[in-house]
């Protein structure tokens, strides 16, 4: 997925502090905390830009910019950092209208106390150990979900740390209203893949709605012969294609069926402003193959998917895609198939029928026909390669 899904997105930076302190050590506290959030957007370490409210000093600044970030668009949540003391009571109603995920950055201006220099107006005014404390004691008291980073805001790990929670945040920015559509229905029998619509929209932000195959195949079958052979040409240029799928192949015209599959499966969701899909090998009706090399390149573009009806993967692996945009390595969806019990590290083989996202791959894929034993279909075109090698997270959403 490419980085440009960050650029239009905010991280508002909002700093507590009190009117006790005076107007001489809040312009202070604002130079500061405008150095740090120029500081953070100059590191070059963090996917989101860093933008400094006004410092809140009140019950009611604080409930103010909390609104106002949740009427932003673009904000995907606060980062918030106490200069000084800040008493926590003042934060109560904020946050318990704030409806967009937080982060509390514990640092401080200064890395190191200046002890040959070092008085009360110093220690006043770089209170994080006392106000964070404050800030962490009412977050906790409200139990409200947040991160919490701690050390100096130009320290490697810390900005690490940083960009992490800023892409999670990102990820369900993204969510929030996005719409996935399910191609038939799950695989029948199989309990994972169900689950509740409604409570997931609840908690998660996102809708799934199911659509028959043959709103699909409509669509599919109306894609024009050039685009299918503009499509083509993309898969010459960009993979090994195996000889009988070469213009001059036995097998071409399967080859131009699964690009007119890719081209309706696209246009279905461009259309719709879907965000993923699933599908499943037991509802395919008027397609003549299940959708292989069209899954696989959908989700190297940031569509998420699930085999089998499984939204909920669908819908993981979108956030996934948001999530580590940029990154090296990739993401796919994947099944547990077997394990490998070992005294020197145990693993879990992960495969599928055709559908693994070629992000993973460590090389040029080939493009290729094999049979498939199941579906009662024609056989499907799909992108073969060998994965990298490399740490991996396996998640599930259950």
């Amino acid at each position: 997925m490419n980085t440009n899904i960050f650029a239009p997105l905010e991280v508002w930076f909002v700093v507590g502090s009190q009117h006790l302190y005076g107007p001489e050590t809040l312009e202070q506290v604002a130079a500061d905390s405008q150095k740090i959030a120029d500081g953070l957007n100059a590191s070059g370490k963090l996917p989101v830009k860093v933008v400094l409210q006004p410092t809140v000093k009140s019950p009611e600044e604080v409930y103010n910019v909390c609104q106002a970030a949740n009427a932003a668009s673009n904000c995907i949540g606060l980062v918030c950092w106490m200069h000084t003391f800040s008493p926590a009571k003042m934060w109560i109603a904020g946050l318990s209208a704030l409806q967009k995920p937080f982060a509390q950055l514990h640092t401080q201006f200064n890395a190191e106390i200046p002890w040959s220099t070092i008085d009360m107006d110093f220690m006043n005014l770089n209170q994080t150990a006392h106000g964070g404390r404050e800030f962490g004691f009412i977050g906790t008291r409200m139990k409200l979900g947040r991160k919490v980073i701690v050390g100096h805001w130009q320290d490697a790990d810390v900005l690490a740390r940083l960009d992490v929670w800023m892409r999670a945040a990102a990820a369900w920015h993204d969510a929030q209203g996005a719409k996935f559509a399910r191609f038939g229905d799950n695989m029948r029998e199989v309990a994972v893949t169900e689950g509740n619509k409604v409570s997931a929209q609840m908690q998660f932000g996102y809708s799934v709605n199911g659509y028959g195959v043959g709103d699909l195949v409509a669509v599919v079958n109306g894609v024009a012969e050039s685009d299918v052979s503009d499509l083509i040409a993309v898969y010459m240029d960009s993979y090994n294609v195996a000889p009988e799928l070469q213009t001059d192949g036995n097998r071409h015209q399967s080859l131009r069926d699964a690009a007119r599959i890719e081209l309706g499966i696209r246009t279905f969701l461009e259309d719709g402003g879907f965000k993923g899909y699933t599908d499943t090998f037991e509802d395919l009706h008027g397609l003549k193959q299940l959708p292989g090399v069209a899954s696989q390149r959908l989700m190297a573009d940031g569509y998420g998917f699930g085999a089998e009806g499984d939204w909920k993967t669908a819908a993981l692996l979108r956030a996934m895609k948001v999530m580590s945009a940029g990154l090296e390595g990739g993401t796919s969806f994947m099944e547990d198939y077997t394990y490998h019990f070992s005294p020197n590290g145990n693993k879990v083989l992960g495969a599928h029928m055709l559908e693994i996202c070629p992000s993973i791959a460590a090389a040029k894929p080939s493009l290729e026909i094999h049979p498939l034993g199941i579906g009662g279909k024609e056989d499907p075109v799909r992108l073969v390669f060998d994965s990298q090698t490399g740490p991996a997270i396996n998640a599930t959403v259950i």
